[in-house]
C-alpha cells in the first residue's frame, strides 16, 4: 500500500489565551497542497519502520501512530513501514502530523480493521492538535487548540508559490514569542469572512509579528512575493516556510522562475477535499 500525506499552509492564524488545560485558543482556515510526503506499508511477520530523513525511533510520528493504533484497535501490525520525506521539517507545513493522520487513516484498510469516529478522533487528537485536520483535508477552519475541525467550501482557483528557507522554528518556541490578545474573537464573525471571499488585506497570521523580527529575511521573502503578484502572501503555521498566492497558473510560473534565482520555491496548487482522497490510498 502507498499513501501520500499531502502538506498544509495556514491562510489565517490567529493564537488567543491560554486555555485551561495549558494550551493555546487558535483560531485557523487551513489548506492541503500538493506536495507531499510518501509512505509504503508492506506485509511483515513483525513491525519495522525506516525512513529517508528524520528520526526513526519511537520518537517519530509514524511510529506513534502505529502504536496507538495498536492500542486502540486491540491488534498488533504486522507490516515494514518506509517513510520517504519530501515535506521540510519544522516549515509550518504539517509534514509530521500528515504522515501520523494518513497512517491512521491506512491501517484501518492494511489492518481491516475500522476505528469508529470516536476511537479515530481521540488518536488522532492524542498525537498533535493538527493532526485531526489530516483526516479532513480540503480547506476547513481550526478551533480550540486547532483539533476541532470544521469543513468549510474548498476554493482551488488559485496557483501558490511556497518559499522554504531551510531555518528550523520549534513550534513551542515560536508560541513563548508571542504577546497574546486580552480577548478571543468570535467563531461565527471569524469564519463569515472567508465564506463571503473577503480580501487578502483581512488574513494575519499571529506569529507573523515575532517571528519576522527575529528572522528578516522571512519578512524579505514575503515582500518579494507580493512584489512578484501574489494577492495573499504569509507565513504558514509558526514557519519557516512563506507562501504567495496567485490568480493563474502562468503569474505563479513566472513568479517562481524569478524567485528561484534567490529563494528555494515550490510551484503547487491547493489540494480540494475530493482529490485529496482520492490520492491518499493507492493499494
Amino acid at each position: 500500500m502507498l499513501l501520500r500525506a499531502f502538506a498544509k499552509i495556514n491562510l489565517d492564524l490567529r493564537v488567543l489565551g491560554l486555555r485551561p488545560d495549558g494550551y493555546h485558543e487558535v483560531r485557523t482556515i487551513l489548506q492541503t497542497i500538493d506536495w507531499f510526503d510518501e509512505i509504503r506499508l508492506d506485509p511483515s511477520d513483525t513491525f519495522s519502520f525506516s525512513a529517508s530523513q528524520g528520526p526513526q525511533t519511537a520518537d517519530n510520528l509514524v511510529v506513534r501512530a502505529v502504536h496507538e493504533f495498536e492500542r486502540v484497535a486491540g491488534l498488533r501490525v504486522s507490516a515494514r513501514i518506509h517513510l520517504t520525506k519530501n515535506i521540510p521539517a519544522g516549515a509550518g507545513l504539517g509534514g509530521g502530523s500528515a504522515d501520523a493522520a494518513v497512517v491512521m487513516l491506512g491501517l484501518q484498510r492494511f489492518c481491516r480493521r475500522e476505528l469508529n469516529p470516536t476511537e479515530l478522533l481521540g488518536a488522532l487528537r492524542s498525537l498533535g492538535s493538527d493532526v485531526p485536520f489530516f483526516a479532513v483535508g480540503g480547506q476547513a477552519a481550526g478551533v480550540g487548540r486547532g483539533d476541532e475541525v470544521i469543513p468549510v467550501a474548498d476554493a482551488a482557483n488559485y496557483w501558490i508559490i511556497v518559499a522554504e528557507p531551510g531555518i528550523t522554528i520549534p513550534t513551542a518556541e515560536a508560541y513563548s514569542w508571542l504577546t497574546l490578545p486580552a480577548k478571543s474573537n468570535n467563531i461565527e464573525g471569524f469564519c463569515a469572512q472567508f465564506l463571503s471571499g473577503s480580501g487578502s488585506e483581512e488574513w494575519v497570521n499571529s506569529f507573523e509579528a515575532p517571528v519576522f523580527r527575529r528572522f528578516p529575511e522571512l519578512a524579505n521573502i514575503k515582500d518579494e512575493l507580493l512584489k512578484s503578484g501574489a494577492y495573499h502572501a504569509a507565513l504558514t503555521g509558526s514557519g519557516s516556510a512563506v507562501f504567495g498566492r496567485y490568480r493563474t497558473q502562468a503569474q505563479a510560473s513566472q513568479a517562481a522562475r524569478d524567485l528561484s534565482k534567490t529563494f528555494n520555491v515550490r510551484l503547487t496548487k491547493p489540494l480540494p477535499r475530493s482529490e485529496y482522497f482520492q490520492r491518499m490510498i493507492e493499494n
